[in-house]
């Protein structure tokens, strides 16, 4: 509760606090000395520049397309002029006229407006240069708080006397009025305008954002269900109503016909209002009997009947609902100092500064809509964004910080479960990998097995049936040993870890097989394109395949091609790598019903790699095979 009795004085608490309120005044007074120094800037300087403080002034009823002959007699006023009185006005049309001489050595340029409401247009010499949004009909294009740089026509500018005259179009019990006017050099005028905007439209972006982005960050936590709190909904309300609060400075077309434009605008500065006293009597668990509750209550029932009786009320509304505001706020700081001494935590002081600071510049807003700061000053509580941002920072992080700690006592009490758990699973790891090795060696062991028994030890059953049957040839023994070598060769090249590198297999196997074609008197033609990737399936028993493959082919045209030159190409395609082996030997005919067992073995074999082979020849024009082997092949 907010009232619960502080614990007794603690150093340690005391020296944090104090520390925390010297860091807090120091950021508030940079933050101060940022502003003031913007706002420095956009006075211009130069010293020929002229400031116009004095106009001639005219109500006119109805629209004008010309600047009308009755303000050469008109009132004079002072500028900056506020027309409406404590936003009380009925609207219309309003004239301000003044004359200026010009002359070669003054440079004057260009026009500068600091402020204006709420619509206008620019007229020189009786001719119209310049107008800023619609001066008939129910839109209203919002141009109150961005300031307005108008080039001055050379053809139009005289040498000598010239008068500048302005219509400015008021809206019923609005801001209306017009600042000082500032002539002189474009160079000059556009860094003073420069300035300014940044001061009154850039830097209500920057805030507007670090709110809105706080708020949507919230909002995610929230969906994702890592926190359904109350106050952190709240919270996340808040930055969106504030974000609709400073659409009234950022929308300069509106979508809605100006009464209505008001209505969302300055209830949702209303609304935030009401949130955030709701959010700190919550956050402060200030007892619902209280009578801060039935002042909530009542402020939150009451404007939203008023905003809806009459449209034009909503600004004054502002205006009056802001004073009872500051009155709730003083007393809600008030509460937050208590709440944060009694739980000694540094986050409701952080929300008190926060929400004190924004009271200040509040006050500032107020004495504005009063007409008791001049009209070309600024609104100063749109800033109050990144402070807010600040302030709901530290409160997140002071509450997740809390949670972190009774996170790191649970994952205290679970570490030793979860050690003596990792044992666990560390053995059964360890018992699981030996049999999954087990296993892959089993198979390898197997495969190895297959491999030499069909192909070394075929070779070798061969060879002795040759030696031990009556017609022995030597030769012929001779031939079966070698074949039966170049396999066992083969297995071996098969277990090397080429890494999926066709380039590589295919390098071992021309290694193996260059003495044979030299001694055959064959020239060898070896060709590889430098993008051939790795192929995926490559494993041992692939490899195996594909070398098999190739030494068929060899096999034959040392046997039979009478060729004098080979060419081996590896090129890629666009879903396959292909492998031609072309010779320049004697070829045969092909009998396309009975191609023979040795081409079947070979489409055998490439159809296990998901791949094909095909052979052209004829007879005295050599033989042509394509091996084409897929990309991606899942065997």
């Amino acid at each position: 509760m907010a009232r619960a009795d502080a614990p007794p004085a603690n150093p340690s608490w005391l020296k944090r606090l104090g520390l925390f309120y010297v860091c807090a005044i120091l950021i508030a007074l940079a933050g101060a000395s940022i502003l003031f120094y913007q706002i420095s800037k956009a006075t211009p300087t130069d010293p020929s520049a002229i400031e116009i403080k004095v106009a001639r002034f005219s109500e006119q009823t109805t629209y004008k397309t010309r600047p009308p002959k009755s303000l050469e007699q008109a009132l004079r006023v002072q500028l900056p002029h506020r027309i409406d009185q404590m936003l009380s006005t009925p609207g219309g049309f309003y004239w301000y006229e003044f004359d200026f001489t010009a002359q070669p050595e003054n440079r004057l340029e260009a026009l500068y407006i600091p402020r204006f409401a709420m619509n206008a247009e620019v007229y020189l010499n009786g001719q119209r240069i310049a107008f800023f949004g619609p001066m008939t009909g129910d839109f209203a294009e919002r141009n109150w708080n961005r300031p307005q740089i108008v080039n001055l026509g050379p053809n139009l500018l005289q040498s000598g006397q010239n008068t500048v005259a302005i219509q400015v179009r008021a809206f019923p019990d609005y801001l209306a009025g017009l600042s000082t006017v500032w002539l002189g050099s474009d160079e000059n005028l556009r860094e003073a305008y420069r300035a300014r905007y940044e001061v009154q439209v850039t830097s209500v972006y920057l805030s507007t954002a670090f709110v809105l982005g706080a708020g949507i960050v919230l909002t995610i936590l929230i969906g994702m269900g890592k926190s359904r709190s109350g106050l952190l909904m709240l919270l996340a309300s808040t930055c969106f109503l504030w974000g609709v609060r400073n659409l009234a400075f950022l929308t300069t077309v509106p979508p809605f016909e100006h009464g209505t434009w008001i209505q969302i605008t300055q209830g949702g500065l209303l609304l935030f209002a009401s949130l955030m006293v709701l959010l700190i009597l919550l956050y402060c668990q200030v007892p619902r009997k209280r009578l801060e509750w039935k002042i909530w209550w009542i402020y939150s029932l009451s404007f939203p009947v008023l905003l809806i009786i009459n449209e034009n009320w909503a600004l004054r509304l502002v205006a009056y609902y802001g004073v009872l505001g500051l009155c709730m706020y003083t007393w809600n700081v008030y509460l937050l100092v208590l709440y944060g001494n009694s739980k000694q935590s540094l986050a409701p002081h952080a929300f008190g500064f926060g929400l004190l600071c924004f009271m200040a510049l509040s006050v500032s807003d107020l004495l504005f809509l009063a007409g008791i700061l001049p009209f070309d000053g600024y609104f100063l509580n749109q800033y109050m964004g990144i402070a807010m941002f600040l302030a709901m920072s530290y409160f997140l992080i002071d509450r997740y910080s809390n949670l972190l700690k009774e996170s790191d006592r649970f994952n205290e009490t679970l570490q030793m479960r979860l050690m003596e758990r990792e044992a666990e699973l560390a053995e059964q790891y360890q018992r699981l990998q030996k049999i999954d090795e087990d296993k892959v060696k089993m198979a390898e062991r197997q495969r190895l097995m297959a491999d030499m028994h069909d192909g070394l030890g075929a070779h070798l059953v061969a060879a002795i049936h040759h030696l031990q049957s009556s017609n022995f040839n030597r030769r012929n023994t001779l031939n079966l040993l070698e074949s039966g070598l170049r396999d066992l060769q083969l297995t071996i090249d098969s277990l090397e870890p080429i890494e999926q590198d066709l380039t590589t297999l295919l390098g071992a196997f021309r290694y193996r097989i260059a003495d044979s074609m030299r001694s055959a008197g064959i020239r060898l033609h070896w060709a590889i394109d430098d993008d051939i990737p790795a192929i995926p399936y490559l494993d041992a028993r692939n490899c195996l395949h594909v070398l098999r493959i190739v030494q068929e082919i060899f096999t034959n045209i040392l046997k039979h091609a009478q060729a004098s030159e080979v060419s081996l190409v590896v090129s890629r395609g666009p879903k396959y790598v292909g492998v031609q082996i072309q010779d320049n030997g004697v070829g045969f005919e092909v009998d396309a019903q009975h191609p023979g067992r040795g081409l079947n073995n070979l489409n055998q074999r490439a159809a296990s790699l998901g791949g094909s082979i095909d052979m052209s020849t004829a007879t005295g024009r050599g033989t042509r095979y394509l091996l084409k082997l897929p990309l991606n092949f899942q065997t």
